[in-house]
């Protein structure tokens, strides 16, 4: 848990000092910036996940956009308001220092690859099943 306020806090700090942002329109961008951040992990997970079961990915019907945008209010909710409302961040000892901005800078990177990774071996996966069907 600890790590997960590191990354708010750096967030917040990147938010008041880089972009000039008052306390209050910190919290919001660090929310919404931090929400983002969850989403695109978790759907990377999900797509590792779904890469390696028989089936090719969360079938959500045509109107995928609603629960994209659904599940997306419903985990900035919660973010909001058991990380960031709080401020549980904000009273822990941490300090800006720069090693922990590269951590951080790193790991959002290394998530990224992953995620290409996996969006591409999905797309395979995809390509190989369309093949076979093809063929029957």
């Amino acid at each position: 848990m600890n790590q997960y306020y590191y990354f708010l806090f750096r967030l917040y700090w990147v938010f008041r000092d880089f972009a000039k942002e008052g306390h209050k329109m910190s919290l919001i961008s660090t929310s919404l910036a931090s929400t983002f951040f969850l989403y695109f992990t978790l759907y990377g997970i999900m797509e590792f996940i779904y890469f390696f079961k028989v089936s090719t990915s969360l079938n959500l019907g045509t109107n995928y956009k609603f629960w994209i945008v659904l599940f997306m209010l419903i985990l900035w909710s919660f973010n909001y308001y058991l990380f960031i409302k709080p401020r549980n961040f904000l009273r822990k000892d941490f300090k800006k220092d720069k090693k922990g901005g590269f951590i951080i800078v790193f790991i959002i990177l290394l998530i990224g690859v992953f995620f290409i990774l996996g969006a591409n071996k999905n797309r395979e996966k995809i390509v190989q099943e369309k093949e076979r069907t093809e063929y029957y």
